[in-house]
């Protein structure tokens, strides 16, 4: 996390990192509220993570993630099974934001595929200033919440992308 998040953190981020209890009370009752409501809110919610990853700030982008979520990361980044718990995910993002100075997530699409699932493109980029390295790809995320929680996420690469890294 970078240094200043505490501090630039919006309200709901800030109640979802000191308080995700009450924040996956909200989220149950926000998957009550009628479609366009809940398609406001997700966005929002969609534009805040993004906002928080941009700015390094893992402990609020997976604030809502279950101690027991699993976890398939994007392909460029991962090959194995998917991780198991909340620490692993934490574990391997901090291991990605050690490695590349430079990481950058932009939402493209966003769908409610049913009440509690989620499906998500995003364009993920990845640089190091040292070499020059980088990877740039898209992902299609899906996201399942139970109890308003994330207990599953899975991401995998939109179809059609090659190579994804450049020197």
């Amino acid at each position: 996390m970078c240094a200043s998040a505490r501090f630039s953190r919006p309200l709901a981020d800030r109640v979802e990192v000191r308080a995700p209890g009450l924040a996956a009370l909200l989220v149950m009752v926000v998957t009550r509220l009628p479609v366009s409501v809940r398609r406001r809110v997700l966005r929002a919610a969609f534009e805040r993570a993004r906002d928080a990853f941009n700015r390094g700030d893992l402990a609020a982008v997976f604030g809502l993630f279950a101690r027991d979520v699993e976890y398939g990361p994007p392909p460029p980044l991962y090959t194995g099974d998917p991780l198991r718990g909340r620490q692993a995910v934490f574990n391997f993002w901090h291991a990605v934001f050690d490695r590349y100075d430079e990481n950058t997530i932009e939402n493209l699409s966003l769908d409610e595929a049913t009440r509690g699932s989620f499906v998500r493109r995003a364009r993920l980029r990845h640089r190091t200033s040292a070499t020059g390295a980088s990877l740039d790809y898209v992902v299609v995320q899906t996201t399942h919440l139970k109890a308003g929680r994330v207990v599953r996420q899975v991401n995998v690469l939109e179809p059609g992308q090659g190579n994804t890294s450049q020197a």
